[in-house]
């Protein structure tokens, strides 16, 4: 009587390799879901050009809406010299700001490097900062 010996090698590399790439699009599926939902609270930026420059009396800043694909939706301007808010033009009370008009802050007297920062309030109620940058006065 003649004995067979049975190769058990269990499962077949071809077989072995397809569970292997389903594995890995299920987990890519997965993890790209999760992703996708983290980014949906993510506003969208505002794009307007600014031209910020001191003025020599060492107590004013002129500042110029250049353009830019949002600047029409700009209601209010704030400039900020470290952490004081320099006071707002007459000029901007109940209108809009308009492109290519230079506004100036003024506050009391500065002297050194600060950095300013100019925020700009938008129709739909948001405020983004539009420019940041340092000035010597």
């Amino acid at each position: 009587m003649k004995v067979s010996a049975k190769k058990n090698d269990g499962v077949s590399p071809v077989i072995g390799t397809i569970l292997l790439v389903a594995i890995t699009v299920v987990l890519v599926a997965i993890i790209s879901a999760v992703v996708m939902g983290m980014t949906g609270d993510i506003g969208s930026s505002k794009i307007v050009g600014v031209q910020v420059s001191p003025i020599d009396d060492s107590t004013s800043v002129l500042v110029t809406i250049t353009g830019g694909a949002n600047a029409a939706d700009l209601t209010n301007l704030s400039v900020y010299a470290g952490s004081t808010q320099l006071g707002a033009p007459t000029e901007l009370t109940g209108t809009t700001v308009v492109v290519g008009m230079p506004y100036t802050f003024t506050t009391s007297a500065l002297s050194g490097s600060y950095t300013v920062s100019v925020v700009g309030q938008f129709n739909d109620g948001t405020n983004q900062s539009i420019y940041t940058g340092t000035i010597a006065f």
